[in-house]
């Protein structure tokens, strides 16, 4: 990333939502549209779904999910680079959240390895609920080496808002 001297495994994430924790927008977003480098969404390209998308300083963002119609997936990507987690026994993050209605999502580990993308999902659901609560998840089996990596928000294909509030990954 550029302009990053962060060299450390969570580093191009810490990056990214130091960007969004300085943004202030609001309005739609297309689908694999940049919010700020490294931190998109990504919808089926078969239906119409959208997100509108609001961030203000201080906070990570908040997304409106509009699904029209049923798709295979709706997510939010983080990009972490090529993290080497070689020497870390435990991947973990820690997410504020709420939501007007109780909305959930699972949280995956993504790495792209010479055999293709390897998910490595959160033993944890993310449910979010109208009182801003906290997450915590760790995962301890994670591939130590990959060309690069993402964390990957899936989300029920249906229409909802939520709200991160804050998130932090820790590797250990």
């Amino acid at each position: 990333m550029e302009n990053n001297l962060n060299l450390s495994p969570d580093g191009q994430l810490a990056y990214s939502l130091a960007a969004l924790r300085a943004l202030e927008r609001s309005g739609p977003l297309e689908a694999g549209q940049h919010l700020v480098p490294g931190v998109f969404f990504s919808l089926d390209p078969e239906t119409t779904n959208r997100v509108e998308v609001e961030s203000r300083p201080g906070e990570i963002l908040s997304a409106r999910l509009v699904v029209e119609e049923p798709g295979r997936w709706l997510t939010l990507n983080l990009d972490l680079g090529r993290a080497d987690l070689s020497g870390c026994g435990v991947v973990g993050f820690v997410a504020k959240s709420d939501s007007p209605g109780t909305t959930t999502c699972r949280v995956c580990l993504r790495s792209g390895t010479a055999e293709g993308p390897k998910d490595v999902f959160f033993p944890k659901t993310l449910v979010s609920f109208p009182k801003t609560a906290l997450h915590l998840d760790r995962h301890p089996e994670v591939p130590a080496q990959a060309d690069w990596r993402e964390l990957v928000f899936f989300f029920e294909v249906v229409s909802q808002t939520f709200n991160l509030r804050d998130f932090r990954l820790f590797v250990i």
